[in-house]
């Protein structure tokens, strides 16, 4: 999936595969302040191709949160964050503390991937 690690083009969420766009910001056409948004309708998330370091890595949680919050329901009709500024709301709020405790422990993202596909064997 990642060709290129600074601008990947694709992420895996769930059972999607979702394209990803860097693109040039258009504050007019779209009546928006953000860095980036996610397209269900489109399988896409757009990013502005300016943005980098915290911004990017903000940004890119961000809109795979939305994906997330998208294909597990919890928009829909019934669902808590039903509400699209509940749902912007929480979704701002928990990435940009997940982003804060990446930044803060360093080790914590090669503590995960160390450690998500092995199995405990029980102690004998």
């Amino acid at each position: 999936y990642i060709h290129n690690m600074s601008k990947p083009t694709k992420v895996k969420v769930g059972w999607k595969d979702i394209n990803i766009e860097y693109v040039k910001a258009s504050f007019k056409k779209d009546n928006t302040d953000c860095y980036g948004q996610y397209l269900n309708r489109e399988n896409k998330i757009e990013l502005q191709e300016e943005i980098a370091g915290d911004d990017l890595a903000n940004t890119m949680l961000h809109e795979v949160m939305h994906a997330i919050v998208y294909h597990s329901s919890l928009n829909q009709p019934g669902g808590p964050l039903k509400d699209d500024e509940a749902e912007e709301q929480t979704t701002n709020s928990i990435s940009n503390w997940l982003i804060g405790v990446f930044r803060d422990n360093p080790w914590f993202l090669d503590f995960l991937k160390n450690n998500i596909n092995k199995t405990t064997k029980p102690k004998k």
